[in-house]
C-alpha cells in the first residue's frame, strides 16, 4: 500500500470531483436497496390478498428510484473515472518529463521497449485500480453492510448463516494474493521484454534480413512470447482459482436461504416478501464481493506496476538547473575547458580525463583520435548531455550556473547516429528551429549542405515524407540533412560528432567551405576519424585513451604526434589508392 500512496496522492489533488463521485455511491446503493424493499413489500401485500390499488403508486415509486439510481450511477462513474483519466494523463506526462530530464547515461543502459511498457500498460494497471477500483470498493463497502443490516432486522439467524461463506473468500484472498503479485510481476516483465524485442526487430529489420537471420529472430521472439504465455497462464490459474472460490461462496450462500428460509416460509415465520428480499439482497451482497475479487486480482498487478514506475521516478537526475541560474546574455560562443573528465557508471577507468582547451568564439576546433579515445564523450559534455567532471565555461560562465535550456539553446549538436523523424523533409529541417523560416531560407540551408540536387529529385519536394529514422535516404544524405537541421536553429556553437563519415571528400570540402563562408562568427567543433576533415581547423586535439596527446594546427601535429603523422600518411595512401 505504501508503494501506491504516491499515486493515491495524485487522485487527492482532484478531491472535489472525487468527493462528488464517492458521495454518489451510497445514493446508488440506497436506491438499489429501496427498490428491493418496495418489491418485497408489494409481494407480501399481494400474497395476503390485499387491495391492488396501491400498485399504481408502487410502480411510480419504483420508476422514480430506478431513474434516481441510474442518474447517480452515471454521475458516480463520470466523476470517478474522469479523475482516473486525468491522473493517467498527468502520470504519463510526469514520467515522460522525468525520462526527458535523465542524462544519456541512463538512456544508454535502458531498453526502449521496457520504458514504453512502463508508460503504457503499467500506468493503465494503476489507473484501473485507483479509478474503477475506488468505485467498486466503495460500492462494496456501502452495499454489503447496508444489505446485511436490512436482512439482519428481518432474520438474524438466516443472515448469519448466509454470511458464513464470506469467510472462505477472506481466507482465499489471504492465501492467493502473494501468488497473484508474483505472477503479475512476471507478466509485466515479460510484456516489457516482448515490446523491447519487437522494437529492436522492427528497427533493425534491414540488418536481420541482410544477414538472413529472420528465422532466428522469429525463434527468439517465440521464446519470449512463450515465457509471457507461461506467466499469463500461471496468473490466469491464480485468478481463476480466486474467482472460482468467490463464485462458490456466492452459490453456497443461497443454500441456507433456500433451506432455512423455505422452512420458515412453511411454518409462516417468514413472509414471501421477506424471502424475496433475502434472495435479491443476497445477490446484491455477493456481486460487490465478486467485484472485490476482481480488484484483488488487479491489486498485485497494480502493485507490480507501481514498483516498476517508482524505479523510473527514483532515478537520479544527473543534470539539473541551478537554483539561481545566471541570466543568459547573447552568447558569442567562446568555450573554455579546464581539467574536464568523465567516468561512465560501472566503468573501471575514466573515458575522459584532464582535458583543458580554450576555444575562442568564431573559431573551429577539430577533435581526432582512435575509436574509444573519448571524442564523443567530450562533445556530449560540451552540450551538457553528460555532466562533466571539471569545469566547462561558455563566454566565461560555467555551464553548471546556466539552465540546461540556455546551454542547449546556444548549441546545435549533430550526433554520429544521423536520426531523422518519420515526417516530411520540411518538418525534419524545422525541428527545434523557428517555424517561420521561409522556403527560400530552407533552400539556402539545403544548398549550404550540398543537398539541393537530391531534394530537387524528391517527387514532393520539401513535403517529401521521410521513412522512419530517415531510411529512404542514403547515409550521406541523412548526415547532411541533420547538419541542415542544426543550421536552421542558427546556433552560436555547432557541434559535429563525426557527422560526415558517409560523405565523399569532394562534397565534404564544399560543405565546409560553405559553412566557413556563411557561418562567420560561429564556433564549430568537429570530431572525425578522417583527418582531412579537420585539417583546416584553427586548432586540433589529438585524443588517445581519454587524454590529450597533442594539440595544435594540422602542421604542428604532424611534427608533434607520431600517431597523427602515421594516421595521416596511411589515410593519404588509402585515398591515392582509391583514385587509381
Amino acid at each position: 500500500m505504501r508503494r501506491l500512496w504516491r499515486f493515491y496522492q495524485r487522485f487527492l489533488r482532484h478531491w472535489k470531483q472525487l468527493f462528488l463521485g464517492v458521495a454518489c455511491i451510497p445514493l446508488v446503493a440506497a436506491c438499489d436497496i429501496k427498490i428491493t424493499l418496495l418489491i418485497g413489500d408489494a409481494l407480501g401485500r399481494l400474497r395476503n390478498g390485499g387491495d391492488t390499488q396501491f400498485l399504481s403508486g408502487f410502480f411510480a415509486l419504483v420508476v422514480i428510484y430506478a431513474l434516481a439510481q441510474g442518474f447517480f450511477r452515471f454521475l458516480q462513474r463520470w466523476w470517478i473515472v474522469s479523475v482516473s483519466r486525468k491522473v493517467e494523463v498527468g502520470l504519463k506526462q510526469d514520467l515522460f518529463d522525468k525520462l526527458c530530464g535523465l542524462s544519456l547515461s541512463f538512456h544508454n543502459k535502458s531498453r526502449s521497449g521496457d520504458i514504453v511498457s512502463r508508460l503504457t500498460s503499467d500506468v493503465e494497471n494503476i489507473r484501473m485500480l485507483l479509478g474503477p477500483g475506488i468505485m467498486y470498493v466503495g460500492g462494496a463497502l456501502v452495499m454489503v453492510p447496508g444489505s446485511l443490516f436490512v436482512l439482519f432486522r428481518i432474520s438474524p439467524r438466516l443472515t448469519l448463516a448466509m454470511t458464513v461463506p464470506l469467510v472462505l473468500v477472506a481466507v482465499s484472498m489471504k492465501v492467493l494474493t502473494p501468488r497473484l503479485h508474483r505472477h503479475s510481476t512476471g507478466v509485466q516483465e515479460t510484456l516489457a521484454e516482448i515490446s523491447h524485442r519487437a522494437q529492436e526487430s522492427f528497427s533493425g529489420v534491414r540488418v536481420i534480413k541482410g544477414y538472413g537471420l529472420a528465422p532466428l529472430e522469429r525463434q527468439e521472439f517465440a521464446e519470449v512470447s512463450r515465457k509471457n504465455r507461461e506467466e499469463q497462464v500461471l496468473l490466469a490459474k491464480a485468478r481463476g482459482l480466486t474467482q472460482s472460490l468467490i463464485h462458490l461462496s456466492h452459490d453456497l450462500a443461497f443454500l441456507p436461504i433456500l433451506l432455512i428460509g423455505g422452512l420458515a416460509l412453511i411454518d409462516r415465520s417468514l413472509a414471501v416478501g421477506d424471502l424475496f428480499k433475502f434472495v435479491d439482497l443476497g445477490f446484491k451482497v455477493f456481486w460487490p464481493v465478486i467485484a472485490l475479487g476482481w480488484i484483488t486480482g488487479l491489486y498485485p498487478r497494480a502493485l507490480a506496476s507501481a514498483e516498476r514506475i517508482d524505479e523510473l521516478f527514483d532515478e537520479t537526475t544527473e543534470i539539473r538547473d541551478p537554483e539561481h541560474p545566471t541570466p543568459a546574455p547573447p552568447y558569442e560562443g567562446g568555450l573554455s575547458l579546464r581539467q574536464v573528465g568523465y567516468t561512465y557508471h560501472g566503468a573501471p577507468q575514466p573515458a575522459l580525463a584532464d582535458v583543458s582547451v580554450e576555444i575562442p568564439a568564431g573559431s573551429t576546433l577539430g577533435i581526432v583520435g582512435p575509436t574509444g579515445s573519448g571524442k564523443s564523450t567530450l562533445l556530449n559534455l560540451v552540450g551538457r548531455l553528460l555532466e562533466a567532471q571539471g569545469e566547462i565555461r561558455m563566454d566565461g560562465v560555467p555551464l553548471r550556473d546556466m539552465t540546461v535550456a540556455d546551454v542547449r539553446g546556444a548549441i546545435a549538436y549533430v550526433p554520429q547516429d544521423s536520426f531523422l523523424f518519420s515526417d516530411t523533409y520540411r518538418s525534419n529541417l524545422l525541428f527545434g528551429a523557428d517555424e517561420t523560416l521561409e522556403d527560400d531560407q530552407l533552400r539556402d540551408l539545403i544548398e549550404m549542405v550540398c543537398m539541393q540536387d537530391e531534394v530537387a529529385r524528391f517527387p514532393d519536394g520539401l513535403e517529401q515524407m521521410i521513412g522512419e529514422r530517415g531510411v529512404t535516404l542514403s547515409g550521406g544524405q541523412r548526415q547532411r540533412s541533420c547538419i541542415a537541421r542544426a543550421l536552421a536553429k542558427d546556433p552560436r556553437i555547432l557541434v559535429l560528432d563525426d557527422s560526415l563519415s558517409a560523405v565523399d571528400t569532394e562534397t565534404e570540402a564544399r560543405l565546409f567551405e560553405n559553412l566557413h563562408e556563411a557561418g562567420r562568427g560561429r564556433t564549430v567543433i568537429v570530431s572525425a576519424h578522417r583527418l582531412a576533415t579537420v585539417r583546416r581547423a584553427d586548432k586540433i586535439l589529438a585524443l588517445r585513451n581519454g587524454r590529450v596527446e597533442a594539440a595544435g594546427t594540422h602542421e604542428e601535429l604532424l611534427e608533434r604526434s607520431d600517431w597523427y603523422r602515421e594516421t595521416w600518411d596511411r589515410q593519404r595512401m588509402q585515398e591515392e589508392l582509391e583514385e587509381l
